[in-house]
């Protein structure tokens, strides 16, 4: 075989990995700073080096010492495969000083991750050479890469006066009004209910059962939180992107939904006129809307962190969880919607951002005349385990200007307290607002004309 056909070497240090191991021999306290290096025997190319990590580690965690002899000892029948103890001994003699150990660790994960992405790359070029929808196996390439991503994410603990003092800076920001608590609803009781409106890293679920309006709510949450300046992204599974722009637009310029579905005429001014005040709205408005039916975990995961990377992201509104796709079709519906419900709380905590979920709860709920609780969620009970915050919606009748009353049940709140909130939905404008009514268990009968929240 000619030079130009030789494959590059392998990325590994042997340098790297025999100071890894001669610092901690010499000084066990050294492996207790290489913590939040997430350094693991898996990752020493040298499979006799990945052995001695392990039982050295092993031992400085049990509490014994470890060191030439002790090591040796331990490895038992494989200590001469790893080169016995005259091999520990010189990695041992090699070193003399500790004080870069975490360097030299930093370059043994650097080369281990490199060769993970070399194999990944294999495997890619594997699949696409496979029979089957493009769509499908880029599915699965994706998820080859965002599991070396998971595999390689690092935390370090953080001494709690270290927390505290952190903390301290935001609680005076927000006693002086400097900095909100929370991204607003513009509902006050639900505002207070999350102390402040919408956090990030947390999911907030919105369930109802079909055509209560959930839909609306969540893009009604979406357009207050974006009125603040806050960036938000609205994935419409069901709802085509063209449908979803009337109700915006009769929601921002007040203008019946019919009237918008039908066509305006030419000389309906006043309405035209509203057309160009909601534009006007729109423009001030960092609202971003994607229509891609039947999303997997890994397109809702690069969708947001796309928009993440090119403009920023505060709030993803999801509509709605049951139209997700699987990454994994043969699995059963519930771990399908188990997977993407615990994966959507990863990505709230990793973009640093509030998923607001929403979701269908079984329709037995229609039948039995009665509101929803937690137990109804559709299809599986992971979506209660998950998220920080459900609300769940229960149509209350009609009040006397023709708007929908309903009950905003906030049956979990991990935050705060549970709550029951009157809300108004006035389904010509598409606007929410919420109401002075009585919402307690017992039906509400000659409802008193609500309080308009507005926008």
């Amino acid at each position: 075989m000619s030079e130009h056909n030789e494959l590059p070497p392998v990325p590994w240090s042997v340098e790297a990995e025999q100071a890894v191991l001669g610092c901690v021999l010499l000084d066990n306290s050294a492996a207790h700073r290489l913590t939040d290096t997430n350094i693991k025997a898996d990752q020493f190319y040298n499979a006799a080096h990945g052995q001695i990590w392990t039982v050295t580690s092993a031992l400085i965690t049990a509490g014994k010492p470890a060191d030439v002899i002790t090591v040796a000892t331990a490895l038992g029948d494989k200590a001469e495969a790893c080169g016995g103890m005259a091999y520990l001994h010189a990695m041992a003699a090699s070193v003399f000083s500790t004080a870069h150990v975490r360097q030299y660790a930093a370059i043994v994960v650097d080369m281990a991750q490199r060769r993970a992405l070399l194999a990944a790359g294999d495997q890619v070029q594997a699949l696409a050479r496979e029979a089957g929808e493009p769509a499908v196996l880029l599915d699965r390439a994706q998820s080859l890469l965002m599991a070396l991503q998971r595999r390689d994410a690092r935390s370090a603990p953080v001494n709690l006066l270290e927390s505290i003092t952190a903390r301290t800076e935001r609680w005076e920001a927000m006693g002086n009004g400097t900095v909100a608590p929370g991204m607003r609803t513009r509902l006050p009781r639900l505002d207070r209910a999350l102390g402040g409106g919408l956090q990030r890293g947390r999911v907030v679920v919105i369930a109802a059962r079909p055509s209560i309006g959930k839909t609306s709510l969540g893009v009604q949450i979406g357009l207050n939180v974006a009125g603040d300046h806050h960036r938000v992204l609205v994935l419409s599974q069901e709802m085509p992107r063209g449908d979803l722009t009337d109700r915006i637009t009769a929601n921002l310029g007040r203008i019946p939904l019919e009237t918008l579905a039908t066509g305006i005429p030419p000389d309906d001014h006043e309405t035209w006129h509203r057309v160009v005040d909601a534009t006007e709205m729109a423009r001030t408005l960092s609202l971003e809307i994607d229509d891609q039916p039947a999303l997997t975990l890994l397109a809702i995961r690069s969708k947001a962190q796309m928009v993440k990377a090119r403009r920023g992201l505060d709030v993803l509104v999801l509509d709605y969880l049951q139209l997700c796709a699987a990454t994994n079709p043969k699995a059963s519906r519930h771990h399908q919607i188990e997977e993407i419900s615990r994966g959507l709380k990863t990505l709230a905590k990793e973009l640093d951002i509030c998923v607001v979920v929403l979701s269908q709860i079984n329709r037995d709920v229609a039948k039995a005349d009665r509101e929803p609780t937690l137990a109804d969620l559709k299809e599986s009970g992971a979506i209660e385990e998950d998220a920080d915050v459900v609300l769940l919606l229960h149509p209350k009748g009609e009040l006397d200007n023709g708007a929908q009353l309903l009950v905003a049940i906030l049956a979990k709140n991990r935050q705060g307290k549970k709550d029951r909130i009157a809300l108004r939905f006035d389904g010509a404008y598409q606007r929410w607002g919420e109401c002075d009514m009585d919402v307690s268990q017992q039906p509400t009968t000659n409802p008193r004309k609500p309080h308009d929240t507005g926008l």
